[in-house]
């Protein structure tokens, strides 16, 4: 929405399809609402669940998600108005099927996807990727990574793309067609995704760690809804500035899973390490109180929080967060240290990032004890390095030519004014991989070496027969 925001702002008239209700109107964006078509949804509880069986439920309903959006009363009111457009903006995973109404409105499409660029998708944003410096979703381990984690690493990223290739959108193709959603004639899904004149990617680009190589293509926008603090309601600003010089801490685990789902004995731990505290706690909870648990004095509930405001407040020492990466870089670019407690996709793996760079700490819920919550929390707030590390990134993070929100509508705009700017698109998308990595080159150099050191062989060999047989015959002659 950001992203749409920026737009709208410069006078561009934005259409919105989006999975969440919106509660306010926006200048120069329409917003349609298309119900029952979030993955998100699907994810009962989450502090349940392990990541593979989040994923080993997503999975089978992946294929599906976007031929149902297609079929919607409301996508289907949307195409047969027929509008005119300028560009399309996609998120890039599981909206595929969108790709052949794009391709008929013969417009260009921008890809936007959450997180840093990763090694399966290279070949859509046309960018090379080395597996050697990127990372894993899946796996946490800081640079400079083992060979067992490079191989890890390798063989997921060609596997994921080997997966979409020639299961997943293959599979979402047929389901499209199959349901009359999508029409014959047209090139194929693989086909089409490639096709993109931008890649958009939710990343800081000076605080990518390592630093990777991107092509024209490939823009950052990390931080785009990063902002300065406002003023706090004057009743929670009186109770949070009473918190003194002890300060207060925000505990919020974002605006999709519901904390009231929290099996009990973590709400217990948590209630009796907050209490045990000097500073006050925030808590972002659902519900009106935390059933089955007395909440201490030093704890306030809110079901909605002004979360940028409190991350800007002067007395705030430390939040506690499921490790979103919004979150994540609202906390970088505030200056606040962190404890992440990871729940599915990403979340682990942004919350590794930030203690490996030293400004946060992981604890996986399973191992919550009051013991070690309360002094991972004392050792943050009493731990001046890791307040100076993030502060420092904060820096790097705003120190930037020009505000991420300019620095995208610049690129969108460019490739509207240049048709697609198809002149930056890197030929890395079209070419084969053993093409674009030389494998077909090193292969050949590589039989050319060994042609040569057999033919070296077998010349020697014959020299040292032809030797050892003069030698023999030499000898023979003389007896």
């Amino acid at each position: 929405m950001t992203i749409a925001e920026e737009l709208a702002a410069r006078n561009h008239s934005i259409t919105y399809l989006t999975g969440f209700e919106s509660t306010r109107e926006r200048p120069n964006i329409r917003e349609i609402y298309v119900p029952g078509v979030s993955l998100f949804t699907m994810i009962t509880n989450a502090f349940n669940t392990s990541y593979f069986q989040i994923f080993k439920t997503l999975l089978p309903e992946m294929h599906k998600l976007c031929p149902n959006l297609l079929a919607t009363p409301e996508f289907q009111n949307f195409h047969q108005e027929g509008g005119k457009f300028d560009l399309v903006i996609s998120g890039l995973m599981t909206l595929d099927c969108f790709l052949p109404y794009i391709h008929t409105l013969q417009v260009p499409l921008v890809y936007v996807f959450p997180n840093m660029v990763q090694g399966s998708m290279d070949d859509v944003a046309g960018t090379p990727f080395f597996h050697s410096l990127g990372g894993s979703m899946v796996l946490s381990e800081q640079f400079p990574y083992s060979f067992r984690y490079r191989l890890i690493v390798t063989f997921q990223a060609e596997f994921t793309k080997f997966f979409n290739v020639w299961y997943s959108l293959p599979k979402m193709e047929r389901e499209c067609k199959s349901r009359q959603l999508c029409p014959d004639g047209l090139p194929s899904l693989v086909e089409l995704r490639i096709n993109s004149s931008l890649f958009i990617t939710n990343s800081v680009k000076t605080l990518e760690t390592p630093t990777m190589p991107y092509t024209p293509t490939v823009v950052h926008a990390g931080g785009i809804h990063c902002r300065p603090p406002h003023p706090l309601p004057q009743e929670l600003e009186e109770w949070v500035s009473g918190s003194g010089d002890a300060g207060f801490i925000l505990f919020s685990l974002g605006s999709i899973v519901k904390p009231s789902d929290m099996p009990i004995q973590y709400r217990i731990v948590l209630a009796k390490v907050f209490g045990s505290l000097k500073q006050r706690v925030l808590w972002k909870w659902d519900e009106d109180s935390v059933s089955e648990v007395t909440l201490p004095p030093n704890v306030r509930l809110e079901k909605w929080l002004p979360q940028q405001d409190i991350l800007g407040h002067p007395q705030l020492r430390l939040f506690m967060t499921h490790g979103g990466l919004l979150s994540l870089q609202e906390a970088t670019y505030h200056g606040v240290p962190i404890i992440g407690f990871p729940l599915f996709a990403d979340q682990g793996y942004n919350v590794g990032r930030a203690e490996g760079e030293g400004w946060g700490r992981l604890i996986n819920w399973e191992d919550l004890s009051y013991d070690l919550l309360r002094n991972t929390i004392i050792e943050i707030i009493n731990d001046n390095k890791m307040r100076e590390e993030v502060q420092r990134r904060s820096v790097v993070m705003q120190d930037q030519p020009v505000p991420p929100g300019e620095w995208v509508t610049y690129w969108i705009e460019y490739v509207i004014r240049h048709r697609g700017a198809v002149h930056l698109r890197s030929p890395a998308v079209y070419m084969p991989w053993y093409q674009l990595y030389n494998v077909d080159v090193w292969m050949t150099v590589l039989v050319v070496i060994l042609l040569v050191c057999y033919l070296t062989y077998r010349i020697l060999r014959c020299c040292f027969l032809a030797c050892c047989c003069r030698r023999k015959n030499k000898k023979s002659k003389q007896e």
